[in-house]
């Protein structure tokens, strides 16, 4: 026999499916355990069939949390429910959960948005939401009232950034960011906060690919994978009588060769997958881009520190941070350094972008604008 369907019937008029999920969570606030407040949601949910209003429910939960905990329990449901929570559902209608504020301020960041504007614009949805006695509402009409927001507010290119970065979850591609450039410039910190930002839940970095084919590929079948990327060149006897900075560049190049297979795997994997990706490393020479643009979204940039002092105060800063000593990479430092000029000439070559790291929060911006732009180009919103 078919479970007979209950529904509550809000003030504006609409109806929706009644949820245990969502009405234990509710109690959960006032103060019940889980495993209380799914006795409280059982025990109501026995109580009616078909459709009631949202008085009569509240009234129902009411004096069922009196019988069952008292007056003051009572009490409290009554206090909140008074505030009434916006509830999200997707777009099947099925499934509410609660709408949040910080969660909907991070999808907004994730146009360009400063954080405290984001947050400001996600206030102003949830109180226009309850002005209009929306407390139900669809993904879909919240993604199209926050547009209309961010549109009034910040003008229309910020409302396509926005819709983009929504749409992104169901395009037929993944989005590949590749982030390159030298030791030392901030690559790891910008990858993980554009993943965090634009809601990409993997992320690779190519030493960590390098560690990983060391375990695989002898030393003595490839030294140069076995030492770090300014010290390569040291290590192939092919280059013993050559200039040094030629050595470096040189050696740099074969490292970032074989490492490059295991880019390749990687990348690959993700789109099959359809699952976007953000990796970062020095590894990553302009013009990789190429080799998977036609699989995915593809947006390649290169980190850079032009300012010499700028660039070698890093390595101090990072060592308080990590298990990283700065000693071995000062000690190579003008290494370090020829190899950026190379990344940075070969990135001019190819057109990749190139960033100019010094104040973070400017370098994260325009990562995003750069990012954003390609894939509007590309994705129509």
């Amino acid at each position: 026999m078919a479970k007979k369907k209950r529904f509550v019937i809000d003030s504006s008029g609409e109806k929706y499916p009644f949820s245990k999920g969502v009405l234990a969570r509710s109690l959960m606030k006032v103060g019940l355990s889980i495993e209380d407040a799914y006795r409280v949601a059982d025990s109501v949910a026995s109580k009616f069939k078909g459709t009631v209003s949202t008085e009569e429910l509240i009234e129902l939960v009411y004096e069922t949390l009196k019988k069952k905990f008292g007056k003051k329990v009572a009490n409290r449901y009554k206090v909140l429910v008074s505030e009434r929570e916006v509830l999200v559902c997707e777009e099947c209608g099925k499934a509410f959960v609660p709408f949040s504020r910080g969660i909907l301020a991070a999808s907004i960041r994730s146009a360009g948005v400063d954080i405290n504007e984001a947050f400001e614009i996600a206030k102003e949805v949830h109180d226009t939401l309850v002005k209009k006695g929306k407390f139900r509402v669809k993904r879909a009409e919240l993604r199209e009232l926050t547009a209309k927001l961010l549109k009034k507010r910040l003008g229309e290119e910020f409302a396509k950034r926005y819709l983009l970065w929504r749409k992104a979850k169901k395009l037929e591609k993944p989005i590949i960011i590749l982030i390159g450039g030298a030791t030392g410039v901030g690559k790891s910190r910008l990858a993980a906060e554009l993943a965090g930002t634009l809601e990409i839940n993997r992320t690779a970095s190519t030493d960590s690919i390098r560690e990983v084919m060391r375990k695989m590929i002898s030393k003595e079948l490839t030294p140069s994978l076995h030492v770090s990327s300014y010290e390569a060149g040291e290590f192939l006897p092919q280059l013993s009588e050559a200039p040094k900075e030629e050595r470096i560049i040189y050696g740099f190049l074969d490292q970032s060769e074989k490492v490059l297979t295991g880019i390749k795997a990687v990348v690959n994997r993700a789109i099959k997958e359809n699952v976007s990706l953000v990796v970062e490393g020095i590894h990553l020479i302009p013009g990789v881009a190429e080799l998977f643009k036609d699989k995915a979204y593809v947006v390649h940039i290169v980190l850079t520190t032009l300012d010499e002092e700028l660039h070698r105060g890093r390595f101090s800063s990072r060592e308080k941070s990590s298990q990283r000593t700065s000693k071995k990479y000062l000690k190579n430092f003008k290494a370090i350094r020829k190899i950026q000029a190379f990344i940075y000439q070969k990135a001019k070559e190819k057109n990749v972008p190139v960033i100019e790291n010094i104040d973070f929060d400017e370098t994260r911006k325009r990562a995003l604008d750069i990012i954003t732009e390609q894939l509007l180009k590309e994705v129509e919103v």
